[in-house]
């Protein structure tokens, strides 16, 4: 009878218990956003090409799909890019990005600008992609250090 009686009361109290309710997974392709900077590449030693290519490969696997468009623009904020909607009205070849961030710097009389365009094709919030962009403008050179 103990036994019958503790039997009772632990399926008592498993009826009784409530489940813990989990947290729901994040978004398909989401990661979190690495705690150290976005890396903008070599370019202080490297071509603008160079530069360009990793500031790219950077740029995606940072900031990959699913992530809050608005967590993104403040991890860009925070390392001194200036963020805001694309400021001109859709052309008509694609979707706009929802945020543009640029962040300047100007050195050996050369300036160089990184870009990140990140877009929200659901209109949700979310990253759908980003984009990364570099440039680099010295003395009289023009797009990507080409002639001016």
């Amino acid at each position: 009878m103990k036994q019958f009686l503790a039997l009772a009361a632990l399926a008592l109290l498993a009826a009784c218990a409530t489940a813990t309710p989990s947290s729901p997974p994040p978004p398909a392709g989401a990661v979190g956003i690495p705690s150290e900077p976005l890396d903008l590449g070599d370019w202080r030693n490297t071509t603008a090409p160079q530069t360009l290519a990793a500031f790219e490969r950077n740029v995606s696997s940072r900031y990959g799909a699913g992530l809050v468009v608005n967590a993104v623009a403040a991890d860009l904020r925070a390392q001194d890019f200036n963020c805001g909607p694309p400021g001109r009205s859709p052309d008509g070849r694609g979707a706009p990005p929802a945020q543009v961030c640029r962040r300047t710097v100007t050195a050996s009389n050369c300036t160089h600008t990184w870009q990140v365009h990140v877009f929200d094709e659901a209109s949700d919030g979310r990253v759908a992609r980003a984009r990364g962009i570099y440039d680099r403008r010295c003395g009289g050179d023009g797009l990507l250090g080409g002639p001016g």
